[in-house]
């Protein structure tokens, strides 16, 4: 089997719904459709119910969050590749799984275009289609990727583990950052947009210290003191990069920049290796 769909719901009837009929409208049939709802209240188990004997695996109980929910659904997956369409996310169209495997893609990873609704229009998103793996490891800690925009070999999950639930946040980037950007996994770009993101996701809502505070976590667990030292570098000078172009653009304020560190470095508040690089 090429590819299990897995949709995680709690309490989106409406979006279930449509995520449903996107899966099941499909052309390509070598796929399993499973879906794991957190016991919602809403009557999304009636939709289930209404469409089960088109989903291969489901199940209602509580869990301990939205990676809790995709834990148990790649538990059962058989397929080759995962690929996660959260509930109120749709397939593009109903022929979009055939483009994506009709040359039979073999990659760790296969990246995509997605799209949002923004403004009451439909908006493509490509993010990847000029993206170097080199440099993995910097992009994805200064960033984040779309985790609905990739197909994810099902085998990565007994290299590097289930989804971690004790990050409510980012366990998708932790995945992401420990295949991708730690051991090199190999990404393909498809040039086909794969469906449309609901938006208002867990990550999107939350606060930027409940993400940094689960990145360090990451980050400490996953690389050497002295390469996040080096990471948070790069960041630095990437996001503070306007500062020298301000300092380039007139001689004179490069001129006053060289005094100043010159004095900096007298006084003892410059780091004279830094000034001089």
């Amino acid at each position: 089997m090429k590819v299990s769909i897995i949709t995680i719901n709690l309490n989106d009837k409406e979006g279930l719904t449509d995520s449903i009929k996107s899966v099941i409208n499909q052309d390509f049939k070598d796929f399993e459709f499973i879906v794991i709802d957190g016991d919602s209240n809403d009557g999304s188990v009636d939709v289930v119910r209404q469409y089960a004997d088109k989903i291969n695996y489901w199940v209602c109980e509580p869990d301990k969050g939205i990676y809790d929910a995709m834990n148990k659904a790649i538990k059962v997956a058989k397929g080759d590749y995962c690929f996660f369409l959260n509930s109120g996310d749709i397939l593009t169209s109903d022929s979009v799984l055939s483009e994506i495997f009709q040359d039979n893609p073999q990659a760790s990873f296969i990246s995509l275009d997605f799209s949002v609704v923004k403004d009451g229009e439909l908006k493509l998103i490509k993010l990847y289609d000029k993206r170097s793996w080199d440099l993995a490891l910097y992009d994805i800690y200064a960033g984040f990727l779309c985790h609905q925009a990739f197909l994810i070999r099902k085998d990565n999950f007994d290299k590097y583990g289930l989804y971690d639930d004790s990050l409510k946040i980012i366990s998708d980037w932790k995945h992401f950052l420990n295949a991708i950007g730690v051991h090199h996994e190999k990404v393909v770009y498809k040039d086909i947009c794969i469906c449309t993101v609901k938006p208002n996701g867990v990550s999107q809502n939350a606060s930027h210290y409940q993400v940094l505070g689960e990145k360090m976590k990451v980050m400490d667990e996953l690389v050497s003191p002295q390469t996040l030292k080096r990471l948070n570098e790069l960041y630095y000078y990437e996001s503070n990069g306007y500062i020298i172009d301000i300092i380039l653009s007139r001689k004179w304020i490069h001129r006053g920049f060289r005094l100043f560190c010159k004095i900096g470095r007298t006084l003892g508040f410059v780091n004279k290796e830094k000034s001089e690089n």
